[in-house]
């Protein structure tokens, strides 16, 4: 038998396996980088894949009252041609007025209209003091409760400041009852200089109002309040303030007055109106009115301090620079019609500012 040939084995040497080793972790370092590579992209791949599927749920959900297939052509519930209102003050606006205040007003707030007849609105002094340039009535819908709308048709007959027009008075129909104001103004009240929009938890300091009226060197092409700029909507159905997308989609409102309280020269009255007539429904009627429509209309609304949607100090030396306060109750009305008519009031130690609102910002809805 032939003797194996026995070659001698060659063992890589020291430098291979160095090499070898070094390859191995910068190939592992590249895998590693890699992967960090692709999760990284997958996560932002997620991100808008995850708010996408949130989009239903975020700004999509139906609002009562106005659910996507409802139209939202104001025409089709003003009836621009026809006259809509039940209840009309008999001989208000003869002789036109300088200053029509509309309050808009629910129909159980009866207590509330009680107030503001006996204090900054009393018939006694839009008569005397102002000689009837100044003229107030309170604007309301109707009720599914015959015996409510009952109870108004004798309030509209004992007072004659009650205007009722036919729509469900609710939060949601806010918008349609602003634009009714505009539609009265314009058809029965169209000769007064001025027009202001306000609330029933509102005290508006007519004389403070008269005087900055009447100081402006311009009358017309005037939209005056409390601006609020840069308002996002809001997409949480659960929300008070809640805007669908399908209502609204732009990424923030347009720069608009607060609904609390805000005056417009008559000419703006008829922009505005007509500009509604054409522009969809949004339900948040300050926004619609004084923002949407405004912008459509070309007409700017402008910010004036005298007004405010934040509850002010219950101080008459502040109140008596002031043209609204806000959330004002039945009591609360009294107490400050009181201390602005006490003739022992001094102010001289004050300096007529309320911090509240000059600490007031105006970027969002939901202060």
């Amino acid at each position: 038998m032939d003797k194996l040939q026995l070659l001698p084995l060659e063992l890589p040497s020291t430098t291979n396996i160095n090499n070898g080793t070094v390859k191995g972790k910068i190939s592992f370092v590249r895998r590693l980088a890699m992967g960090f590579v692709i999760l990284a992209t997958l996560g932002l791949l997620y991100v808008p894949a995850y708010h996408s599927a949130q989009g239903p749920l975020l700004g999509l959900a139906q609002l009562p009252g106005w659910t996507y297939n409802t139209s939202r052509d104001l025409s089709v519930y003003i009836h621009p041609e026809n006259t809509t209102s039940v209840l009309n003050p008999i001989g208000i606006c003869s002789p036109s007025p300088y200053l029509f205040i509309i309050i808009c007003s629910a129909v159980t707030n009866i207590k509330a209209r009680t107030a503001i007849r006996n204090t900054w609105a009393n018939k006694n002094n839009l008569d005397n003091t102002y000689n009837s340039s100044v003229k107030v009535a309170f604007l309301l819908g109707q009720s599914d409760n015959d015996t409510l709308n009952n109870i108004i048709a004798e309030e509209s007959h004992q007072y004659n400041d009650i205007i009722q027009e036919k729509f469900y008075d609710t939060y949601n129909n806010l918008t349609l009852k602003s634009v009714m104001m505009l539609k009265w103004i314009t058809s029965n009240c169209g000769q007064a200089k001025y027009l202001m929009k306000t609330d029933d938890d509102m005290f508006v300091n007519i004389p403070t109002l008269m005087k900055t009226l009447q100081s402006r060197s311009q009358t017309t092409d005037i939209l005056l309040g409390s601006l609020i700029c840069n308002a996002k909507p809001i997409l949480d159905p659960n929300n008070k303030w809640y805007t669908p997308k399908y209502m609204y989609s732009e990424r923030i409102y347009p720069n608009y007055l607060s609904g609390t309280g805000y005056v417009m020269s008559l000419d703006v009255a008829f922009k505005l109106y007509h500009a509604a007539l054409i522009t969809p429904l949004l339900h948040l009627e300050d926004v619609y009115i004084t923002g949407l429509c405004a912008k459509y209309a070309k007409v700017r609304p402008v910010n004036h301090p005298g007004f405010s949607y934040v509850p002010r100090k219950l101080d008459p030396c502040v109140l008596r620079n002031a043209i609204t306060a806000h959330k004002v109750n039945v009591s609360s009305m009294y107490i400050i019609w009181n201390k602005l008519n006490d003739t022992n009031l001094s102010c001289s130690n004050h300096t007529h500012i309320d911090k509240k609102s000059v600490t007031l910002s105006r970027n969002s809805r939901n202060i």
